[in-house]
């Protein structure tokens, strides 16, 4: 399972300053004359949804699914899904498919297709238009950016109704990319434009709930598909996404009411936002992601003096609920030592671990180390062979929020005796040199992208084949019992054996801390209740809630209901 299964793009998260898993800033200008006050949300008996979301002039390239970075909405309110995938929880609605079967030995995936839907064209669609998708991505590997065909060998249509598709070898959690991460194209369409991340057009064809009426460089306007086969769901008439230039003037344009939606940071949205209107403004901060401290354990040299003690140490050593507070204002939760994004997986918690402390302790910090050899110095610091325990803990220069927090980790550490110096290098350096594989760090912060089961982000980053260039197991994790959990989960769909699976790993991180969980990511979601509810929420979370995800947001909009 690769990141792109999860969210794009596939090696940046989410900072407080730069946006950049699915909950990336957004820097628009509100164009109220923009498709003819766009800030209205009744206009002609019309109920117009007006959301703000990723910053980028709409393009005609980007209303295809496989350009490499598609507008707002052209995925999910277009092109859907066979089907829809719940984070929270790991739920299946079906969408394009009605159902699907494993073969015993998991090496055959067969898809009921949903019969009577159609293309917002008039035609029809069927699992031709499945397989052919499918077969496209194989016939054009740049198209498969969720990797697929690296698990597939073939897909068929074996009649107009079922799409039946061969595996190399068994992986079910590919099912969870395959079903909700794909977005089927029209073969009519499609077979004639050559290599479809080349296709440019302003008439896209799809099954979703919503046409494309119109879009400039400032806006974009889709209109309901009064031929959608779910039609009667759809209860918002209009979408708009209209830009803004910067935070600034986002932050204004939300709490007035001119925006229903948006999925942005700021340490102040409570103050700014929800304070302004506490019946009608909301937030939603759906935990499931993670950051953490990861620790270099493959250059001897570099990262040699982070062994296991001194992992363990400095996991004992920070108060999680401070770093929380201080990266994030407390917007987002602390992080499990478990490395399980809580409370999303709470089901998978093994019970001995339901009460572990997110405070810091001090004395056993100070026991691992001394145990391990360190003696402490006249200086505060422990030493070993005459030299102190000193780490360096690298960030990126403009995001706050892990600059925050990298103070906080390194006041916490100094006192129980272990020195940090804190660095920080431009953005792109610090993905460049996160994904070289060379490992020339000894701790860096790392945004980890979660799924809908804990096995999704312990299989990312701890598995062993996932060490080297390009690849995501920063820390080089290599524990041949991590891998047998994850072999076995991924062996099987019965949820027992895949609870005891994930609950061998947790003990495993527990005593060994291959990364250090520091706080849970949210994908951001703010909304207003003034012209619509149906809004995903705590105590309701059927979709993560951002507009920033994709098809998330189209969950969103078909349980909308507007306000009368």
């Amino acid at each position: 399972m690769t990141l792109n299964s999860l969210s794009a793009p596939p090696l940046k998260v989410k900072s407080k300053t730069t946006a950049i898993l699915s909950t990336l800033l957004v820097f628009f200008t509100l164009l109220l004359t923009a498709c003819n006050s766009s800030s209205s949300h009744t206009s002609s008996n019309k109920h117009i949804l007006t959301i703000a979301t990723q910053s980028y002039d709409f393009a005609q390239a980007g209303f295809n699914p496989f350009n490499g970075h598609p507008n707002a909405g052209a995925a999910g309110l277009i092109y859907e899904t066979l089907d829809f995938v719940n984070v929270n929880g790991g739920s299946f609605t079906p969408m394009l498919s009605t159902g699907y079967s494993w073969s015993p030995d998991y090496k055959q995936l067969t898809f009921a297709i949903r019969q009577g839907v159609k293309w917002n064209d008039g035609q029809a669609f069927s699992a031709n238009d499945v397989a052919f998708t499918f077969n496209e991505m194989k016939k054009y590997p740049a198209s498969d950016t969720n990797g697929v065909w690296s698990y597939l060998s073939s897909v068929t249509a074996t009649d107009a109704n079922t799409v039946v598709m061969t595996f190399q070898k068994p992986y079910p959690p590919e099912l969870v990319t395959i079903a909700g991460h794909v977005y089927i194209i029209p073969q009519h369409v499609f077979a004639s434009v050559g290599d479809p991340t080349q296709y440019l057009t302003d008439h896209p064809v799809g099954t979703g709930p919503f046409k494309l009426t119109s879009y400039q460089a400032n806006v974009a306007v889709y209109d309901k598909n009064s031929s959608y086969w779910q039609a009667s769901k759809v209860k918002v008439d209009e979408v708009r996404y209209p830009e803004y230039k910067d935070n600034s003037t986002l932050q204004l344009a939300l709490p007035k009411g001119d925006i229903d939606w948006a999925g942005y940071f700021s340490p102040t949205l409570n103050q700014d936002f929800v304070q302004k209107d506490t019946v009608h403004n909301h937030l939603f901060m759906d935990s499931i992601n993670l950051y953490s401290v990861c620790v270099n354990q493959k250059d001897p040299v570099v990262g040699g003096q982070v062994g296991l003690p001194v992992r363990l140490a400095l996991s004992a050593a920070l108060d999680r609920n401070q770093i929380a507070q201080q990266a994030t204002a407390s917007l987002e939760p602390p992080a499990s030592v478990t490395g399980l994004v809580l409370p999303t997986a709470q089901s998978w918690l093994a019970p001995q671990y339901s009460n572990l402390s997110m405070s810091a302790d001090a004395t056993t910090a100070k026991k691992d180390l001394t145990g391990a050899g360190w003696t402490m110095g006249s200086d505060g610091y422990f030493q070993k062979n005459g030299k102190d325990l000193t780490l360096t803990l690298r960030s990126v220069d403009t995001y706050s929020d892990w600059n925050a927090a990298a103070q906080l980790v390194a006041a916490e550490a100094k006192t129980v005796g272990i020195k940090i110096n804190n660095t920080t290098v431009g953005e792109n350096d610090y993905y460049t040199l996160r994904s070289d594989g060379k490992y020339d760090y000894q701790m860096m912060f790392c945004g980890m992208v979660g799924g809908p089961t804990p096995y999704y982000l312990y299989n990312q980053y701890l598995n062993s084949s996932g060490i080297g260039q390009g690849k995501f197991n920063f820390v080089a994790w290599n524990d041949p019992a991590t891998d047998h959990y994850l072999n076995q989960y991924a062996s099987t769909t019965n949820q027992a054996t895949q609870t005891q699976a994930i609950q061998g790993i947790e003990k495993i991180f527990v005593e060994n801390q291959p990364f250090i969980p520091l706080w849970t990511g949210a994908d951001y979601d703010e909304y207003s209740t003034r012209h619509f509810t149906g809004w995903p929420d705590l105590n309701n979370p059927y979709s993560s809630g951002s507009p920033n995800t994709a098809p998330d947001y189209e969950q969103v909009i078909l349980h909308l209901v507007p306000v009368s």
